[in-house]
Order: C-alpha cells, then sequence, then structure tokens
C-alpha cells in the first residue's frame, strides 16, 4: 500500500513524467500524491487485490491510464476506454487468487 509520509519518490516522477508534469510546485505534487492514493484504493478494489502498480506490466499501465484521466478530470470515461485490459487484469487477479487458495489447501 501506498503511504503519503512514504511515498516512493520514483513513483511519483513515473506518474509526473507520464502526466507531462515537468514543472515543480508543492501544490502540484501534494495534490498528486493524494491522487494517487485514491487511485490505489480505487482501483485496488476494482481488482480485488492489492497490486503494486510500480511494478513494470498491465497493473502499471492502467494504473498511469487512470492518473491521467484522474488528473483531467473524467474519471468517468476511464473504465469504458480501458474496459478490456480492466477485465483482463481482473482475471489475472482471480487466477492467482484461485491458485494461492489451492495451494494452502
Amino acid at each position: 500500500m501506498l503511504d503519503k509520509n512514504n511515498m516512493p519518490e520514483e513513483f511519483v516522477t513515473d506518474v509526473k513524467r507520464h502526466l507531462q508534469i515537468t514543472w515543480t510546485d508543492p501544490d502540484t505534487t501534494e495534490s498528486l500524491i493524494s491522487m494517487m492514493l485514491d487511485g490505489e484504493i480505487e482501483l485496488n478494489h476494482l481488482f480485488g487485490a492489492e497490486l503494486d502498480y510500480a511494478a513494470p506490466g498491465l497493473a502499471h499501465r492502467l494504473y498511469l491510464s487512470y492518473m491521467l484521466y484522474a488528473y483531467n478530470k473524467c474519471l468517468d470515461e476511464w473504465e469504458a476506454a480501458y474496459r478490456a485490459d480492466i477485465l483482463k487484469l481482473q482475471h489475472i487477479c482471480r487466477v492467482k487468487e484461485a491458485r494461492n487458495a489451492k495451494e494452502q489447501v
């Protein structure tokens, strides 16, 4: 889980780069970190799992796209635009959960 007081600087920089934020402003950074925390909670709920959105892969790409839509205040359009990838990642999460449950038995 991301933590407001211990946010990985590399991850913040990665999100800023994706959003093409090239300026340094504490208010912008604070607002962005708040969006990042909200995004992690929202996406974890959507995927039914706590994922590492900083790691390369589908979860990272979806997180960055989510942040782009959040930053531009058009989140209502995000799910429709990324439905196929969302369903794919939900399926991956369910398969991993089932596999882990099977290993626990």
